[in-house]
């Protein structure tokens, strides 16, 4: 069977209706984006994320489209992420990029410094599927783990597996790729140029071959903002209050509305010079809406936005129309901007859910609840077409799916295709058959739980947003007015209102470069002061976050707090009393660049004896109820497994701690909290102390599907500590 072609079980029919039979229009939005990784002062660019997506997720996703030419999508495209794609046409951009300079090098030249960011990075991927499938790219990674050093010619392969596993299946066709692919180890100097100056040819052919999707009808392109900024956030930071009332702010307020207007201006600009014709709709960045952006968005031209479905309910609950039948199956209209509410839980399956599945019970199920919408539309408005929005990361989601987005979306295009009464089609298109109905408002807030917390609240963002705020009433005047006599300040001031920035400060998210976004952030702010002629700030020069930077201990720091001592915990299912758990260690919930937001584990407690491991599972309700629900939801009188998964000496171990295995005489405890003992010796554990590295999974009922993994970012590590440990109180 051909990569991606789906076996599923159609009725051979075609999906175009009748004449008189309403069909429900699904719509596709893929949003590209990538923040800025070049410091405005050296020009280094400090991580290879634009490169490496590009030579997989942005060229795979159009290849996965020639397969189905019929299927009509909409991609969004953040104007400031394209520019940096053209960058790598500069010659000397192997010389600027860190990481193209570390594969580079000669393996035999590399510094100790140098060898240890190849150790802690050069791993940086889907471990399942962009990792295990290789055996000397596991055989490398397993010495790095057992703290073992690597020869010269380990390092070379190291230097060539990392981008080999990054490059897409559309690239590893080309023969200088495939030969290394068949080669597989061993390799030498000469094999690393040829196949970063493929990477470097197929990136810079994006725009073009994009461009030609569109110019044949096939895809719409949409824009965000130019740099990806949180726009009601430009307007005024104090609108984070009107998503949530409990939100603490900034004790600076940026209050900057036309930022929020060129941001937009400068995107239509852009697109259009690289596409032939301006968007005709926009991803506002992270879904964020407030009523007071639209009068920016009608006057840059555009005639749709798409935002999240919380956004609609927090609407209707304000105007009282929830009963009225409205709903997220339509398009509808306010102030002259045209909006789509996507569908939250279809986009939440694609981003998150499906990669663990067998493909043709996906797509049977993502067409199941199609078919299912199609009804519900039909009988709110009889003979009237309806639709529905499906909008996510574009990039991020895929290294999860094995084989990636051509061994999955070509399927699930083509399952769509087939089924009478739906209709694959742009935005744009949607727009002009499904009849609008109009919005007496809008509510204020994002695609994450409707709020901004994500971006402003917690110390380390708002400290953030003061350095923004202080930097931007240096510059003073409005942002049209410095473009026109200083656009390089200009431009710095736009980098520097990106979200990015705030998506990586504080809680929430965090991967093993927080130093790095950081550091650019900063960057950024410090180069604005130069360029004003006035000396930067002294917190300038300091972290953020006091965590980030030369001392950072990883990227869970911030999430995981350390054992102090032995605990041995009586298991009933409550929270218990304070001294329960007292002495224990705490991993909160962790993401990285793609996010869950209805996440059900939220955090674990876990500590040791001389004689078992102790977990408390921790979920947004309480887990009985959390698990119950889901044997009801998923399959009748079945229960949801939770499973362990840990990396033993030679192999990873699975153990089911609910329902508990009596075989490994595992014991549990379900209540408000899972409690768990453990023994040992069913983890293989010797003396201690010990650090175990692992997951938890949570899994459908009947199945082998995993529906959440913990932590969300990142590996699980168990610091278990030994009994002088305890005495101590050191940990590990």
């Amino acid at each position: 069977m051909p990569v991606g072609r789906s076996a599923f079980p159609f009725d051979g029919r075609s999906s175009a209706p009748s004449a008189h039979e309403p069909r429900l229009h699904v719509a596709f939005l893929w949003h590209m984006h990538q923040p800025s990784y070049r410091d405005p002062v050296t020009g280094e660019v400090l991580l290879p994320w634009v490169r490496l997506h590009g030579v997989k997720d942005y060229t795979d996703m159009a290849a996965a489209l020639d397969e189905v030419p019929g299927a009509r999508t909409t991609v969004n495209w953040v104007p400031g992420l394209l520019d940096q794609c053209e960058a790598l046409a500069s010659p000397d951009y192997g010389q600027r990029e860190r990481f193209w300079r570390l594969t580079e090098r000669p393996a035999a030249d590399l510094s100790a410094v140098e060898i240890e960011t190849l150790r802690q990075h050069f791993f940086s991927l889907s471990h399942a599927n962009m990792l295990e499938p290789y055996p000397r790219y596991r055989e490398l990674r397993d010495r790095v783990r057992q703290a073992q050093a690597l020869t010269t010619s380990e390092l070379r392969d190291l230097q060539v597996w990392f981008n080999l596993a990054w490059t897409g299946v559309t690239v590893r066709r080309e023969p200088e790729v495939a030969r290394l692919f068949a080669k597989g180890r061993d390799f030498e100097e000469a094999d690393k140029r040829p196949l970063l100056e493929v990477q470097r040819k197929a990136v810079l052919g994006l725009v073009s071959r994009w461009r030609a999707l569109s110019e044949r009808g096939q895809v719409e392109l949409s824009a965000s903002p130019q740099y990806h900024p949180i726009l009601p956030l430009l307007i005024d930071s104090d609108l984070a209050r009107a998503a949530d009332p409990s939100t603490p702010l900034p004790s600076l307020r940026f209050r900057w509305k036309g930022d929020a207007e060129l941001q937009i201006r400068r995107a239509t600009l852009s697109h259009a010079e690289r596409f032939g014709a301006p968007p005709r709709g926009m991803w506002p960045s992270e879904g964020s809406v407030t009523a007071e952006l639209l009068p920016l968005i009608r006057e840059s031209g555009l005639d749709w936005i798409v935002t999240d479905e919380a956004i609609l309910w927090k609407t209707q609950a304000g105007a009282a129309m929830r009963g009225a039948g409205a709903d997220k199956f339509r398009p509808w209209t306010l102030d002259g901007v045209t909006l789509f509410f996507r569908d939250h839980g279809l986009s939440d399956k694609i981003g998150f859910v499906y990669a663990t599945w067998p493909r043709e019970r996906a797509y049977a199920d993502f067409v199941g609840s199609l078919r299912e919408i199609r009804k519900v539309a039909l009988a709110q408005s009889p003979g009237q077409d309806a639709v529905v929005t499906i909008a996510l990361d574009g990039e991020n989601c895929w290294e999860h799916y094995p084989g990636g987005i051509t061994a999955f979306l070509p399927g699930l295009l083509r399952a769509i295709e087939a089924t009478p009464g739906l209709q694959l089609s742009t935005l744009s298109e949607a727009r002009a058959a499904v009849p609008a109905s109009p919005l007496p408002g809008l509510g204020t807030g994002s695609w994450i739980d409707g709020t901004f917390r994500t971006w402003l609240g917690d110390p380390v963002k708002n400290k953030a947003w003061e350095l923004l705020t202080a930097a931007r009433q240096a510059v003073r005047r409005p942002i049209a007015e410095v473009m026109r006599e200083e656009p390089g300040l200009a431009d710095l001031v736009l980098r520097a209102e990106a979200s990015d920035w705030w998506w990586w400060f504080g809680e929430g998210h965090s991967s093993s470069f927080d130093a790095e976004f950081d550091a650019l952030f900063r960057a950024h702010l410090m180069a604005i002061w130069v360029a004003l002629g006035k000396a930067a700030p002294d917190n300038l020069q300091k972290p953020v976050h006091v965590l980030a930077g030369p001392g950072a201990v990883g990227p869970q720091t911030q999430r995981h707090k350390r054992p102090m001592t032995q605990i041995e915990p009586e298991l009933d299912g409550s929270r218990g009393w304070y001294f329960k758990w007292l002495g224990a260690g705490e991993i909160l919930q962790s993401f990285g660049a793609i996010h869950r937001a209805e996440s059900l584990f939220s955090r674990i407690l876990y500590g040791n004896d001389d004689r078992a491991v102790f977990l408390r599972v921790d979920a947004r309700e309480r887990c009985d109820r959390a698990l119950a629900a889901l044997g009801d939801g998923l399959q009748s009188g079945a229960a949801a497994r939770v499973e362990l998964t840990v990396q033993g000496a030679d192999r990873p171990r699975t153990l089911t701690l609910w329902p508990p295995d009596p075989a490994m005489g595992i014991e549990a405890a379900l209540g408000e909290v899972l409690e768990i003992r453990i023994p040992l010796e069913s983890l293989a554990i010797g003396a201690l102390p010990v650090r175990l590295r692992g997951h938890l999974d949570l899994m459908a009922p009947g199945g082998d599907v995993v529906l959440e993994r913990f932590p969300g970012n990142g590996d699980l590590e168990l610091e278990l500590v030994s009994a002088l440990d305890a005495a101590l109180n050191i940990g590990v």
